[in-house]
């Protein structure tokens, strides 16, 4: 009798660890430029198995970066790190480096090449932390890490130290490249898809709204040029003629359905997800990249962005059920830069919102610096968030590095718009522990941040000397949504956390230590 109730006992405990099997993918989707309100806006239009599937039948968590300046890099990095800009050490998509009296891009590393393509290489070496993709190498060296993206930096830096590739989009050929930082080749499977050049389908088809999928090009322009259509048509041949860059399709939403048909093949080719050793695909889509500022919120093309990323989504979810298995991976979806209502959108509800720039702030700020300590180029470099002051000739003059900092943050909180100014020194010397603050706080790195940093009011955003300085965008938006769907999601999570927690989350959900670098 013993023995039988053991057996069955023992039946038991093998049926739950049936049931209970780890996850074999984990997927992480970032999406950038995004108006998180479109997804209520817009619910009715959305299909069942996009957007819709991950927020009815996933956990919603509202996630806070918790830091001033979000970009699309930095964000990246905190996601995958779970460590802040002041200790990952990526600041912005660029920053001055005084040793090197120069500016650097986060990723471009000149002791790398591209592969598919010419031009300086790239690494994660600025990144100064452990990621997912590390920590689940470190414990499982047979898993898999892969990141996809229409840039270089956020594929990079998403997909971390050790990603077995990182790939991104080629505005030169319009191809999927890498860098020798991961590999001294693209995979065979990967040259032999390049060779479709699918971008090249897209740029014939023209941007063209959903609803007009099946109108020829010559009918499209034809009403849209007399004004017989209340939707729109861009001439993408056209614009690659005159400009012979693959740059614009990054903004269309055909970017987003490019990523998902490279993320299709990838898993199918590279065998994501076939087995108990867990893998990781990092995708990073846009809402038109450099372009995201050229429409208002609720413009049709903006609305087009949605549906379509929505079925991108929809597609990607379908092939994953298929080649993964439904109850075999786990998806997080969150956002980086997230788009902000603009001056032309805030002024239809009455409110006074304009652009600030920082590139005339500096020019009097220059003249102000000369009448007061006399000539010089006492501003070496200055980016939309932060200003750097040559350090060598303050010191040269002898003058205190404190003082020309506070002269400084008390002439630009006159400007208007102008919220608040902190400087170097305060973040180095003081320690906040509630407000704004503490956002700078978190922001800053004491090698690779500015002299004086400020933030502007809620309605006033930073302008740009043209469309494509894209170091020059961020975002004031910290608290964004994220949502976690799929296998193991805690079903106890706090509907509330910060976004450096999330790596934490997965790592409980891989089953593996969570590394002591993270937020915990």
């Amino acid at each position: 009798m013993k023995e039988a109730i053991l057996v069955i006992l023992l039946l038991a405990n093998m049926t739950t660890f049936a049931i209970e099997e780890r996850t074999k993918l984990v997927v992480g989707i970032t999406i950038s430029n995004f108006y998180p309100e479109w997804l209520m806006f817009y619910k009715n239009d959305l299909s069942e198995g996009g957007f819709k599937r991950l927020v009815s039948q996933g956990k919603h968590v509202v996630a806070d970066y918790n830091y001033m300046y979000s970009q699309t890099g930095v964000d990246h990095s905190t996601i995958y790190s779970g460590m802040l800009p002041a200790e990952h050490g990526i600041v912005a998509h660029e920053w001055f480096d005084r040793l090197r009296n120069k500016r650097q891009n986060n990723v471009v590393d000149q002791e790398y090449m591209l592969i598919g393509d010419a031009g300086e290489g790239v690494s994660p070496r600025k990144l100064g932390s452990l990621t997912l993709g590390c920590v689940m190498k470190m414990n499982n060296p047979f898993s898999k890490v892969f990141s996809i993206a229409a840039n270089s930096e956020e594929a990079v830096l998403s997909g971390g130290n050790a990603a077995d590739m990182a790939l991104w989009f080629s505005t030169y050929n319009g191809k999927w490249i890498s860098s020798n930082y991961y590999t001294d080749s693209l995979p065979y499977w990967l040259s032999v898809y390049n060779k479709r050049i699918e971008s090249d389908f897209f740029i014939r088809r023209g941007w063209r709204a959903l609803a007009d999928e099946n109108t020829n090009n010559t009918t499209l322009k034809l009403k849209s040029k007399v004004g017989l259509t209340n939707n729109f048509f861009y001439d993408l041949m056209q614009a690659k003629r005159k400009y012979s860059t693959y740059q614009i399709l990054k903004a269309t939403p055909y970017m987003n359905t490019l990523i998902v048909k490279l993320a299709t093949e990838l898993v199918k080719n590279e065998n994501i997800g076939q087995d108990n050793d867990a893998d990781l695909l990092a995708l990073s889509f846009s809402c038109l990249d450099y372009m995201n500022r050229d429409f208002d919120i609720y413009s049709r093309e903006f609305y087009d962005v949605v549906m379509r990323l929505d079925k991108d989504i929809e597609r990607l979810l379908s092939d994953l059920d298929s080649q993964v298995g439904k109850d075999s991976y786990t998806v997080f979806l969150t956002f980086s830069e997230t788009r902000e209502l603009l001056p032309r959108d805030l002024q239809k509800v009455r409110l006074t919102s304009e652009y600030f720039s920082i590139f005339k702030a500096v020019a009097l700020m220059k003249s102000f610096l000369s009448s007061m300590y006399g000539p010089g180029d006492w501003i070496v470099d200055y980016d939309a968030s932060q200003i750097y002051l040559d350090r060598t000739l303050i010191e040269k003059n002898k003058i205190s590095l404190k003082e020309i900092q506070d002269k400084i943050a008390d002439f630009l909180v006159e400007f208007e718009g102008v919220s608040r100014v902190v400087t170097a020194h305060a973040l180095t010397h003081n320690a906040t522990t509630a407000g704004s603050g503490v956002l700078f706080q978190n922001a800053f790195s004491q090698k690779r941040s500015g002299d004086v940093l400020y933030s502007l009011q809620p309605t006033w955003v930073a302008d740009l000397k043209d469309r494509e300085e894209y170091y020059a965008h961020y975002s004031k938006r910290h608290r964004v949504p994220l949502y976690l769907y799929g296998a193991g999601i805690p079903v106890n999570m706090s509907s509330r956390c910060q976004m450096t927690q999330l790596l934490s989350v997965i790592c409980q959900i891989l089953q593996i230590p969570i590394p002591y670098t993270a937020d915990q």
